[in-house]
């Protein structure tokens, strides 16, 4: 019987609901095998989260605040290659106009006693107008990536998104490079927010202080940088003092790596660097980058800039390639997707992203003797950027405000995702099929047993509570319960103990 059965060729129908059925299995299996790659690719990515602990956070909705408590500074662009914003100085307060720089530590603005007092695009400060000016009675030099200026040391308060510090350490510029006197894009200063270790004037920066003397809960603060606002305010470039704002954070999650590798500065590890989603070896092994809101462009190390350029423009004849940059004449085609691996998200700029006004390119080589990458400007604005000086951490996430781009899913990613839960879905249909079978025999059998008791328990008594009916000596009497013949016996039991319960043909129970 065993033979003739294997032997029996399977029913269509049968065989079709069993090939559906494994559909959704296999898929899931495939989909895991996928997964497991993915997470071997991440774990490859991670980075220390802390000097103890290895990781990388992923900071959910539940973590960011819903309602938002940060003081935002809206701040002038300049051609997306250059941000400003005004803090007050002084009593009674006066305005200037200042570059909020990540890639230094001081703050400083010109003083009135320089040649910037002279043009009138650019504001200075005048201690004489300040009753809370105090000469701290030493110098200061400092020294950029361009540009050079020096002074001496005073402190006064400083007003930044309404909250005042009261006795910060500022810098009065008198000497400076032709650099920083700029008509086309003036600013009266630079607002250094990187750590205390790298202060030229041994100072704490605004938002330290402000955290300091317990004026704000964290030393958390935060850019989105954009175009100009329009007319109703929106879209513009904000730093907001505070916990991040969750309006901004595209899919909810925020990317935290830890600082490490610059003293006192906001360097942080990159996995790799991607053109055209190639691997060149530019930071195959791991490399440091350093979100710099203060330098306009995407550094790239000397020693990496001409293989790097070259790659840039290799589809492209129009391009001219030297120590300063890259101009290309004939617009975008042609040029590359550059993707940058921070921590477990990629950010991926395309060409409409990393070309600046005019022909120029938003890459140039570094000056000699730095070996980090230095994220200007041109990839900040396209990302969310928070950091913390408690924890000593930066957070990078796609942004979710209407007018700047953020990462979207792919098509084919899309896809993926619609047929994963498809299957999901016909897999848990298919498994309650698959139970329906033996419990739909489970529960048909105590049906049936219970109905079976119900019959056995309520026959005699029907056969009780009926009328006694007149019989026939010829059997001709009444059929009962599906044809079982009465005899002349009574149907009374207590009037006739004799009486049986009336049978059907088959012997079977009334």
């Amino acid at each position: 019987l065993y033979a003739e059965r294997r032997r029996k060729p399977a029913e269509p129908r049968a065989m079709t609901r069993d090939i559906l059925r494994l559909i959704p299995v296999v898929f899931l299996l495939l989909n895991g095998r996928e997964s497991e790659g993915i997470d071997r690719v991440e774990k490859s990515f991670r980075f220390p989260f802390s000097r103890t602990r290895k990781g990388v956070a992923e900071m959910k909705r539940p973590g960011l605040q819903k309602h938002n408590a940060s003081r935002s500074i809206l701040m002038d662009d300049y051609k997306t290659i250059s941000y400003k914003g005004p803090i007050y100085i002084g009593t009674e307060p006066r305005r200037f106009d200042v570059v909020f720089d990540t890639g230094s530590s001081d703050l400083w603005v010109f003083s009135s006693r320089s040649e910037a007092s002279t043009k009138s695009y650019l504001r200075t400060y005048d201690q004489s107008m300040s009753s809370t000016y105090e000469d701290l009675g030493y110098t200061f030099h400092i020294s950029y990536g361009l540009g050079r200026c020096k002074g001496h040391v005073f402190s006064d308060n400083v007003s930044l998104g309404g909250i005042q510090v009261q006795g910060q350490i500022i810098g009065e510029v008198t000497e400076y490079t032709p650099n920083f006197d700029s008509r086309e894009n003036p600013s009266d200063g630079i607002m250094g927010l990187a750590f205390q270790k790298t202060s030229t004037m041994g100072s704490r920066n605004v938002v330290q202080n402000m955290k300091h003397m317990g004026l704000i809960d964290s030393a958390i603060f935060s850019f989105i940088l954009g175009g100009d606002p329009d007319a109703n305010g929106k879209d513009g470039s904000f730093l907001l003092i505070g916990e991040p704002d969750p309006s901004y954070v595209y899919n909810n999650t925020i990317a935290y790596l830890p600082v490490s590798g610059c003293r006192g500065m906001w360097c942080v590890g990159m996995t790799n660097l991607l053109i055209d989603g190639g691997d060149y070896g530019f930071c195959s092994g791991g490399c440091r980058v350093l979100p710099d809101t203060g330098t306009s462009m995407i550094v790239v190390p000397g020693p990496e800039w001409p293989a790097f350029a070259a790659n840039i423009v290799k589809n492209r004849r129009d391009c001219r390639v030297d120590n300063r940059g890259i101009a290309c004449l004939d617009g975008l085609k042609g040029l590359p997707t550059v993707s940058f691996v921070l921590g477990k998200s990629v950010f991926h700029l395309h060409p409409e992203h990393y070309m600046l006004a005019g022909q120029t390119v938003g890459f140039m080589p570094g000056p000699p003797g730095i070996g980090i990458w230095i994220l200007g400007d041109t990839f900040l604005k396209n990302v969310y950027t928070v950091f913390n000086m408690d924890n000593e951490t930066v957070g990078f996430a796609h942004t979710n405000s209407t007018g700047y781009w953020h990462e979207s899913t792919p098509f084919v990613v899309r896809i993926k995702n619609i047929l994963f839960y498809f299957a999901v879905v016909f897999l848990a249909f298919g498994m309650l099929m698959f139970l329906w079978g033996p419990c739909r025999r489970v529960l048909c059998s105590a049906a049936n047993a219970v109905r079976s008791r119900n019959s056995r328990g309520a026959g005699y008594g029907q056969v009780v509570g009926l009328s006694t009916p007149s019989f026939t000596e010829a059997g001709g009497g009444h059929r009962l319960g599906g044809g079982g013949e009465l005899s002349r016996l009574s149907a009374d039991p207590i009037s006739n103990p004799n009486a049986l319960p009336a049978t059907s043909a088959d012997g079977s129970q009334l």
